[in-house]
């Protein structure tokens, strides 16, 4: 390699940052390359906590790092602004601060939450996708118990009262345990005289049969046990065909009245405007080789909730997880070492290292090669994973505290 590269990455999420994280190791003060990071938040979220953000668990700038943290020690450049489009034909990115050439280019913006046309899902429900989102939420819990004060009528006061999470996947499942648990432990603390523990309802609605489709029937089943010994109202089968100011409709004639339905639902890709036309997968997905690369622009690579990658063995793509990611991550970024040094590129090998969801304090299920387990030690074992993915020491501290302050005290109700 003579010549000096250049390596965009856009977005910095799991797929972004442990790229960069990945060239860190090889590239460190290496003036022979440019690293550059395009990203639309200065800031890395770790996402597998926002549900716990959502209920007052941790604080909201506890699961969040800035990236100029994570870059500070290398000659990597980062630019904070939108991207608008991309020149394949060209080797560019254009972005709302001007053009960034590129020798190589990782794309890992993430994804949106995907409504599938479902009437006023997009303009009624909250999401939880962002700091944001999770932000939104919490506030909401805390505001209607504050509207509920002021409410005689029994059904309008249920209805503020109601929660009402569309999707029952992991994100839905674990939010709906927290959420069961902010109303019953700390909110009803705080509104003693308002009866919210008899009063407020978390409601899960799936349209399938089983939840978390990830983990074995067994656990399936267990999750849902779970999940309505705790309190929440858990509807399966259960299709919901429009939501509006009354609540959410289903298909089966059914009207659950809330003021609050939250989508859990589903995801979509980043779209990327190309400058030439690029066939996406029916999900959206751009289609890459099984090195991740693009076809017809080996040197552009895409990975995470974007990439349209197809598993050889099983045919299959890869679930919308961190872990896929952090895996597509360390192969791109060694595809992309090989590339400068001249070798050939290797497929991605995943191997997938088991399913974790938490259901609320000293509560959890995971799934680990053949062996299977739930309660006090899936619990610790899930906290203990997450915690070590966190980025910093500073923010693993923090956590852990905020964590351990919730066992010996309500959760923090304050407004954001």
């Amino acid at each position: 390699m003579n010549e000096k590269k250049r390596i965009v990455i856009l977005g910095a999420g799991f797929g972004g940052v442990y790229t960069y994280k990945q060239f860190h190791k090889v590239f460190h003060h290496d003036k022979n390359v440019d690293l550059v990071m395009v990203s639309r938040t200065n800031y890395f979220l770790f996402t597998p906590l926002l549900h716990e953000v959502a209920t007052g668990s941790i604080d909201p700038e506890n699961i969040i790092e800035p990236i100029r943290k994570v870059l500070d020690c290398c000659l990597a450049d980062l630019h904070v602004t939108d991207v608008e489009s991309v020149s394949l034909k060209e080797k560019y990115v254009e972005t709302l601060h001007g053009r960034i050439n590129y020798d190589y280019l990782v794309i890992g913006m993430g994804s949106t939450s995907n409504f599938f046309g479902l009437p006023g899902a997009e303009e009624h429900c909250f999401t939880l996708k962002n700091i944001d989102d999770a932000k939104k939420i919490k506030n909401r819990c805390i505001d209607v118990c504050e509207e509920a004060i002021h409410i005689e009528g029994e059904q309008e006061r249920k209805k503020i009262l109601r929660m009402v999470i569309i999707g029952g996947g992991p994100t839905g499942v674990e939010l709906a345990a927290e959420m069961i648990e902010f109303f019953h432990s700390t909110l009803e603390k705080y509104f003693c005289d308002n009866n919210i523990r008899r009063d407020a309802e978390v409601v899960l609605i799936h349209r399938d049969a089983e939840l978390l489709p990830m983990f074995s029937p067994p656990l399936r089943q267990k999750s849902l046990e779970i999940l309505r010994k705790k309190g929440v109202r858990v509807l399966m089968n259960t299709e919901v065909v429009q939501v509006d100011t009354q609540g959410v409709h289903c298909k089966n004639g059914e009207l659950i009245e809330t003021s609050t339905p939250i989508w859990t639902a589903g995801i979509q890709p980043v779209r990327v405007k190309f400058d030439t036309d690029v066939a996406l997968n029916k999900n959206g997905t751009i289609p890459v080789e099984t090195t991740l690369n693009m076809k017809d622009y080996p040197e552009v690579f895409v990975l995470g909730d974007m990439a349209g990658y197809i598993d050889p063995q099983s045919q299959k793509s890869l679930p919308a997880l961190a872990q896929v990611a952090v895996e597509e991550a360390r192969s791109v970024a060694q595809n992309i070492i090989a590339s400068l040094e001249g070798k050939s590129l290797q497929p991605l090998t995943y191997h997938h290292k088991g399913s974790l969801v938490s259901l609320g304090q000293w509560m959890a299920m995971g799934e680990i090669s053949h062996f299977s387990f739930t309660g006090h030690i899936a619990w610790w074992v899930w906290r203990t994973i997450y915690l070590s993915k966190l980025i910093s020491w500073q923010k693993k501290f923090k956590v852990a505290l905020n964590w351990t302050v919730n066992l010996f005290s309500p959760r923090d109700i304050s407004k954001f």
